[in-house]
């Protein structure tokens, strides 16, 4: 750990805020949320960009954590616009087509993947080794 920079830092906290994000659909889909399959396939790219970047300078990690970032932004994308109607069902107190007592894992996971993008993106910009 001596020769590594902020940025190596930044892309294990990525790495790990992908495996809680995980940890989290997981939990979101066992009651009753939609996840499509491709988010598990997105977050599963993001965690190998962030984790290949983690392996030094190389010539591909700046477009390994470029990939990764946007992974995770997919991830967000897609899990918002699924989830759509739990929030609003949650704000309107009308019940129709989704479980508004889901739109707090909604917010979670919106609220932990923005973080995410965000260690994602400052880890794009930074060096990964002193």
């Amino acid at each position: 750990m001596k020769n590594k920079s902020i940025g190596f830092v930044f892309s294990m906290i990525t790495c790990a805020l992908s495996v809680i994000i995980l940890i989290m659909l997981l939990m979101y889909s066992a009651r009753g949320g939609t996840v499509r399959p491709v988010v598990y396939a997105a977050l599963a790219v993001s965690v190998i960009c962030e984790a290949s970047a983690l392996a030094g300078e190389k010539r591909w990690s700046d477009f390994a954590s470029i990939l990764g970032t946007a992974a995770l932004a997919y991830v967000l994308m897609t899990v918002l616009s699924d989830g759509i109607w739990n929030i609003a069902e949650s704000l309107s107190g009308i019940k129709m087509v989704g479980i508004p007592e889901l739109a707090g894992m909604n917010y979670a996971l919106a609220g932990v993947n923005g973080v995410a993008m965000i260690t994602a993106i400052i880890a794009s910009f930074l060096k990964k080794s002193k």
